[in-house]
C-alpha cells in the first residue's frame, strides 16, 4: 500500500520535476551584430567585394564596347567576320557569367572563413553560459533552433521511435 501511494505520489510530481527544467533563448543575431570582429570582417568583404564589382565593371564595359562596334559595322561585314564578331561576343558573355559567380562563390567562401571563428566563440559562450546557469536548453530566437541542449536532458528518441512501432537497435 505504501509502494503504491509513493508511486503515486512521484507520478503526481513528475510535471513539476519537468517543467523544473531550465529553458532559455538568445538572438545571435544580435550577438553577432555586436561582436567587436564584425566590423573588420564586413571591410574584408566590402573590399573583396569592390575588387570583383570593379574587374566585373571592367568586363561589362568592354563588352559593351564589342556590342557597340559590331552593332555600328555589321551591315560592312563578310559573313565570316560577322560570325567571327558574335562569336566573340558570346565568349565574352560566357566569361561574364563565369566571372559572376566566381565572385559570388569566393564571397561566400570567404564569409565563411572570416566568420567561423566568430560563430565558434559564440557557440563556445552558449556552452558556458547553458552549464554555468543551470539551462537544460537554449533556443536560438532569430532562427527558432536549439543551441545547446544540457547533457542531462532527456532524450526521448528511442521512446517516439517505440510509440511508433519503430524498432530501436
Amino acid at each position: 500500500m505504501n509502494k503504491k501511494i509513493i508511486i503515486a505520489l512521484m507520478l503526481c510530481a513528475l510535471p513539476f520535476f519537468a517543467m523544473a527544467q531550465k529553458i532559455g533563448h538568445i538572438n545571435t543575431s544580435a550577438v553577432v551584430e555586436a561582436m567587436p570582429e564584425r566590423a573588420s570582417i564586413e571591410q574584408s568583404l566590402n573590399d573583396l567585394q569592390s575588387k570583383w564589382e570593379s574587374d566585373l565593371l571592367k568586363s561589362r564595359d568592354e563588352y559593351s564596347k564589342k556590342v557597340s562596334d559590331y552593332q555600328k559595322n555589321e551591315s560592312t561585314m563578310s559573313p565570316a567576320m560577322k560570325e567571327a564578331k558574335q562569336s566573340e561576343i558570346a565568349d565574352m558573355e560566357q566569361r561574364i557569367n563565369t566571372l559572376v559567380q566566381t565572385a559570388q562563390s569566393e564571397l561566400q567562401a570567404e564569409q565563411q572563413k572570416l566568420m567561423q571563428p566568430v560563430i565558434d566563440k559564440i557557440k563556445k559562450a552558449i556552452e558556458q553560459v547553458g552549464a554555468e546557469n543551470g539551462f537544460t536548453y537554449i533556443i536560438d530566437e532569430s532562427t527558432q533552433v536549439l543551441v545547446y541542449i544540457a547533457p542531462n536532458s532527456d532524450d526521448v528518441t528511442d521512446l517516439v521511435k517505440h510509440k511508433l512501432g519503430i524498432k530501436i537497435k
